[in-house]
Parts: structure tokens; C-alpha cells; sequence
């Protein structure tokens, strides 16, 4: 039986401790690939704490990968190999105090917030509001990102890594700028099309790659000459899946194969977990240089606010400066530092945590809903714990365009998960999308 000492004085909760000492013993091969875990009783009696503490450590472990469930027989250790590699030696080539040249309900928006911070940079910050910032965006706002990457998502970032722009879309041209059109893009399929679109608009050649239940087909990967990989490993759109720990690591080892290959993380709505400790970002863990992080605001805020950024590696730096110094920064100044503050002050936070208990409750609501009606009988729930979304698949003869018409007369808002697929599916999934 593992022994583990909790300690009460630590912020931590109990489940995270817990989790964290498992996470580390599967990792380091403590705990064996295929070994049986305690069961949650057991462990729970021999720790001295409750069975649901223990149920949600399980619970973390389980979405990212480290375990998996056998009905009836318990939960064993999943195979994780960590690879190790000598942090890159890049340094950024600029100085970090250079000067500088879905949505949400729109009645939780923190309008009178918003509203008082932009009155008060009117007000007394004139000056720097008419001053043209770096291209790559404020340096204000660039810092702040940096530290709520640091307290949210565990990634030390420079400001200098930052490149702020008016919607991941633009976001995606300056990618195609950097790499040029030689390299051949791989995207998920099924997968968010507008992605597809904007890069094969740039004449840059796309590849789907098929989804399985823990991330992208890694086998599937290998075999297709692909050069630079979009995915979202955190909540992957629109099947909900997480991305396992091992197959994020098979992904990095791919990608060190070859120097023109690197990852795009699209943490598009990270943000909103619902359950459990958030999904660790794959920059995170990257000791290689090969991770381009992209994320909005679009989604945590408001759609209309159109503020993403992304992260590059310092490995990727130089290139970028050379092939994007004549750009500008398509975001207001206004904005920026309106936001900056809306960030380093704390209010960015406690949104998000107000938008999660709305969305949860929603989720749940939805949960509970469903058990009034016949055709959800022997339907399976997924994806649930993260983002603004989830799909269920149907135990039905029905035609997926007849299931969806069918729930929708109940009052549900879904999509079909057929398509989203590159090549639309003839044949039917029985699995609809249902939005929050």
C-alpha cells in the first residue's frame, strides 16, 4: 500500500497532495505500468481521509491520462514516458525593459469594471494611450500575461515571447509569415474547420489527422509528412477529449525529429475546468523549444473582444523578428492597457471564477435535464469536466439529422459531431454536440 504523508499547513487541498505524489511515482516508475492502485476505500482508510477525497485525485489522474478504469477491477497505471532533454540554450534578442514603440452571457460582463479602468487610463494616461507600441503588442499587457500564464498554467514566460493580436485568426498569418508556404500543416479531424480554412486560404498545404480516445493519432502522425501540428490538447473541439500525459510526451518526441517540426497548443477555453485541477499545458512540460502556445480572451471575456496572443519559443525569436518587424499591433492601445490592468488587479480572476460557477451550474442543469427524457437512456457523457461544451453519444436507430431535430424539440442547443470531420461523414456517429 503507498504511504504518502498530507500535510494540513500546505494551501494545497488534500486530493491535490494526493494526486501529486501518484502523478510523480507513475512518472518516475515507482508505481509500474499495468500496477493496480488502491482502491479508492483502501487508500482512503489508510491516509485517514475521505473516499471522495481519493475519488478526486483518481478523478485528475484519470483525465490526464496517468491512470485508466477497468469496470469492476480498479484502476491500474498507465505507461508514461517521460523524455528528458537539456533545456534549449536560446536566449530572447531583446531586452525584457526595452521601450516600447463562445461566449459569455453578456450580462455577467464586468461592464462597470471595464468601464472604470478605461475612464481612468483616459484620464491620467494620455500620453502613453497615443504612443505606438511594439508590434508585438504592449509591453504592459505582455507582462501581465506572463504572470497569469505563471499562477494559472505553471509556464515561465518572458514578455518578449508575446505577440499580441486582434483574434487567433490574425494570430494564424503571422504563423504562416514565420514558416513560409514549404511546410505542411497537420490539423485534428474532426476538428475546428475555420482553422483548415484560414491556413489553406494562405496556400499552406493541410493534412486531417484522426482523433482517438486520448488524443491525435500519434501512428497515424508518424506516417503523413507533416512539419507543424495544431491541436488542442487541453479540450480538444468538438469531441471534448483531454490529451493523455503519454501521449503528449510521444508528441514532443516526435517533434524533436526533425528541427523544422513544432507544435501549435491551441488552449482555447483552458480556462474553463470544471472539475478537478486544470489540464497542464503542453508548454509546460516542453524542455525542447518546439511549442507555440496560442490562447484568447475572446473566450473567457467576450467574443467581441478580439485579444489573443501567442507564446513562442525563444528558439523561434530571431525568425520571427526578421520575418514580422514591419507589422503593427492590430489591437487598440485602449485596450491593452485596459486590459492589462483588468489582469494585473485581480478582476480577470474572480470573472473567471464567476463564469466557471455559472457554467458549471449550467452543465449541471443540463446533466440532470437530460434524465426526463426516454432517448437519453443508455446514452454516455463526455468531455463534461472541461470547457463550454460536451457530447453524448445515443444508443438510437435514429439518422443523426433526425436525433438532433428530435432533442432540439426538448430545447436543447446541439451540433453534430459528423460535421466537423475534413471529409464529412456520410454515415451516422449518433453523437451530438451540446453547448453550454
Amino acid at each position: 500500500m503507498v504511504t504518502y504523508i498530507l500535510d494540513s499547513t500546505k494551501s494545497e487541498p488534500y486530493y491535490i497532495q494526493i494526486y501529486n505524489y501518484l502523478k510523480r511515482d507513475i512518472e518516475q516508475g515507482t508505481i509500474k505500468t499495468g500496477e493496480k492502485l488502491p482502491s479508492k476505500r483502501a487508500l482512503s482508510a489508510h491516509l485517514g481521509v475521505s473516499v471522495i477525497t481519493v475519488e478526486n485525485a483518481y478523478g485528475q489522474l484519470l483525465s490526464e491520462g496517468y491512470i485508466k478504469s477497468i469496470a469492476k477491477k480498479g484502476y491500474f497505471a498507465e505507461e508514461v514516458t517521460v523524455t528528458h532533454y537539456k533545456k534549449s540554450e536560446n536566449k530572447p534578442s531583446r531586452n525584457d525593459d526595452e521601450p516600447e514603440e463562445k461566449e459569455p452571457e453578456n450580462q455577467l460582463f464586468p461592464f462597470s469594471i471595464w468601464a472604470k479602468l478605461m475612464r481612468e487610463e483616459l484620464s491620467y494616461h494620455q500620453e502613453k494611450l497615443l504612443t505606438k507600441p511594439s508590434f508585438q503588442g504592449v509591453y504592459e499587457l505582455r507582462v501581465a500575461i506572463c504572470e497569469h500564464l505563471k499562477k494559472f498554467r505553471n509556464m515561465n514566460v518572458s514578455p518578449n515571447q508575446v505577440v499580441v493580436g486582434a483574434g487567433t485568426e490574425y494570430l494564424y498569418l503571422l504563423i504562416h509569415t514565420l514558416f513560409g508556404g514549404n511546410y505542411t500543416f497537420g490539423v485534428e479531424d474532426p476538428g475546428y474547420e475555420k482553422i483548415s480554412h484560414i491556413y489553406e486560404g494562405q496556400n499552406i498545404t493541410c493534412k486531417a489527422i484522426p482523433m482517438t480516445d486520448d488524443g491525435i493519432d500519434i501512428d497515424y502522425l508518424k506516417q503523413t509528412q507533416v512539419d507543424i501540428l495544431h491541436i488542442s490538447p487541453s479540450h480538444h473541439f468538438p469531441t471534448g477529449v483531454v490529451t493523455s500525459i503519454g501521449k503528449r510526451y510521444a508528441l514532443l518526441e516526435w517533434a524533436s525529429h526533425s528541427p523544422s517540426r513544432y507544435i501549435i497548443e491551441d488552449d482555447y477555453d483552458s480556462e474553463f475546468r470544471l472539475s478537478g485541477k486544470p489540464i497542464p499545458s503542453m508548454y509546460s512540460i516542453d524542455a525542447i523549444d518546439k511549442v507555440i502556445y496560442m490562447n484568447t480572451f475572446s473566450k473567457s471575456l467576450a467574443s467581441t473582444i478580439r485579444i489573443s496572443y501567442m507564446v513562442l519559443p525563444n528558439a523561434l525569436l530571431d525568425k520571427f523578428h526578421q520575418a514580422t518587424w514591419y507589422y503593427s499591433c492590430t489591437v487598440s492601445t485602449f485596450e491593452q492597457y485596459t486590459l492589462a490592468r483588468f489582469i494585473k488587479e485581480g478582476y480577470f480572476e474572480k470573472h473567471i471564477n464567476r463564469m466557471k460557477k455559472y457554467y458549471k451550474e449550467r452543465r449541471d442543469c443540463l446533466l440532470k435535464e437530460i434524465k426526463n427524457y426516454d432517448i437519453f437512456k443508455h446514452s454516455v457523457v463526455s468531455g463534461e469536466n472541461s470547457g463550454l461544451h460536451c457530447v453524448i453519444t445515443f444508443d438510437t436507430l435514429l439518422s443523426d439529422e433526425d436525433l438532433k431535430h428530435t432533442v432540439e424539440q426538448y430545447g436543447f442547443r446541439v451540433g453534430l459531431l459528423k460535421e466537423y470531420y475534413k471529409e464529412k461523414k456520410q454515415i451516422d456517429t449518433h453523437t451530438l454536440i451540446f453547448y453550454y
